[in-house]
């Protein structure tokens, strides 16, 4: 075929199978799919985070492994993408080279740590096939299922936590799922409500019922939690459904609940307002992180290397600094931050534009990724782990970001899915939409 002068051919971009249209690829694609989908509503309904990594290791993990094994176009391992997401978890796994088990409370062999790294390897895999494969339209499905399983979870914790008579005694509430702990699980319930938001945006009418049903259950949650950063969570899903809501008028009660109603109720139940409780946890904090930072000072730049388990005398021992960003510094220093920091800036990069920023894809992954690294800073270890909560709070949203980014700017013929703008009234039609 001739070009005219001056003009550049089309790029060419090869079948990404062998056997591209058998049902063998199609069938693990969607056995990748629907593992993906185990792996994040898992995590409101598992009783035991070992459940979630059960689901992981019969799904996703077994389905990307023998897509690789297939694949034939690898230009993705290559991209400043990919490297970027595996940079910490090698670094981090590097560092168990000059590790010295005399400071260990437990420690593991190096080959536990590289394990993780190929599972997050095979992770980030699954998350840029399935994006290659379905578009968009695979993180709109899975937004509305977090939805509806959220929603089915907090009745449940409700209604568990009314039969220990919680409504009476007011203790805090833990869930039904990862072993109620009553941080970890109050963080779920904090990216439910903003999720919910999602759904309050569409046109269909019993989507919108349970997305509003899912922000109240949601908001009732966290506020029994007394957990400080998902109330900020759930003070910023308030807020995103009143912008994106077309009536003035509730608008106005949505803007009234934030304003007036969650923080008197507070103050009524527990005597004081969010954000102002518990005060000593923030001094405690800053006393641990304080501790943290001398040991980082004995080796800033590459650490200390990476064990399993290196306890911090407190008064009584703690398992890690609760600051993911300290934890990764204090087991491979100046090294792992700026591993860190290129993790931020790229995620980040996918919003650089207004129309990016204001759609709900990447817009709310990208709020789901900040809200986590939040959390990590308050709450978390340096993050490479079996599948756990870090992975819903940190890797799932950055390797859903930094996939969807390499895809958009190298596969310009890739199957699309119209995003809608948040702070438009207008609806694209879309085949989830109908749901």
């Amino acid at each position: 075929m001739m070009f005219e002068s001056g003009s550049t051919p089309p790029r060419s971009f090869p079948t990404p199978y062998r056997q591209q249209e058998s049902k063998w690829i199609a069938g693990l694609l969607q056995l990748a799919r629907l593992g993906l989908f185990l792996l994040l509503c898992g995590f409101y309904l598992a009783p035991k985070v070992s459940g979630v990594q059960t689901s992981f290791y019969l799904t996703l993990l077994p389905a990307s492994l023998l897509l690789m094994l297939w694949r034939k176009d690898f230009r993705f391992v290559c991209s400043w993408q990919f490297i970027a997401f595996l940079s910490l978890p090698i670094i981090l796994a590097l560092s168990t080279l000059w590790a010295s088990g005399d400071n260990a409370d437990v420690q593991r062999e190096a080959p536990y740590y590289w394990k993780l790294v190929l599972y997050l390897a095979l992770f980030y895999a699954a998350i840029y096939f399935l994006l290659e494969r379905f578009g968009d339209a695979v993180l709109h499905q899975l937004l509305l299922a977090l939805i509806a399983v959220g929603l089915f979870s907090g009745l449940m914790s409700l209604a568990v936590y009314g039969f220990a008579d919680g409504f009476q005694r007011l203790h805090r509430i833990g869930g039904i799922s990862l072993q109620g702990n009553i941080d970890k699980t109050a963080m779920l319930f904090g990216f439910h409500s903003l999720f919910c938001c999602y759904g309050i945006a569409r046109t269909s009418q019993l989507w919108r019922i349970l997305s509003w049903s899912g922000l109240c259950v949601s908001c009732i949650y966290v506020v029994l939690s007394q957990t400080k950063i998902p109330i900020a969570m759930a003070g910023a899903a308030v807020l995103l459904a009143a912008l994106i809501t077309p009536s003035r008028l509730l608008k106005a009660w949505v803007l009234l609940a934030l304003l007036v109603v969650i923080p008197v109720t507070y103050l009524i139940l527990f005597g004081d307002l969010p954000l102002l409780h518990r005060g000593t946890a923030y001094s405690i904090r800053l006393e641990l992180w304080g501790k943290v930072y001398d040991e980082l000072m004995l080796s800033p730049i590459i650490g200390s290397g990476l064990v399993h388990k290196q306890f911090i005398e407190m008064g009584h021992l703690l398992p890690h600094p609760h600051n993911y960003l300290l934890d990764v510094a204090r087991f491979s220093g100046l090294l792992g931050i700026l591993a860190c920091a290129w993790q931020g800036l790229g995620a980040l990069s996918t919003v650089l534009s207004r129309k990016k920023l204001l759609s709900w894809i990447p817009g709310l992954v990208v709020v789901w990724f900040l809200f986590g690294v939040l959390a990590m800073l308050v709450y978390a270890q340096q993050p490479l782990v079996k599948p756990s909560y870090i992975w819903f709070f940190y890797w799932v949203p950055l390797a859903i970001l930094l996939a969807r980014s390499y895809r958009e700017c190298n596969q310009p013929g890739s199957v699309e899915v119209p995003c809608p703008q948040v702070f438009r009234n207008r609806h694209y039609p879309t085949k989830e939409s109908q749901v």
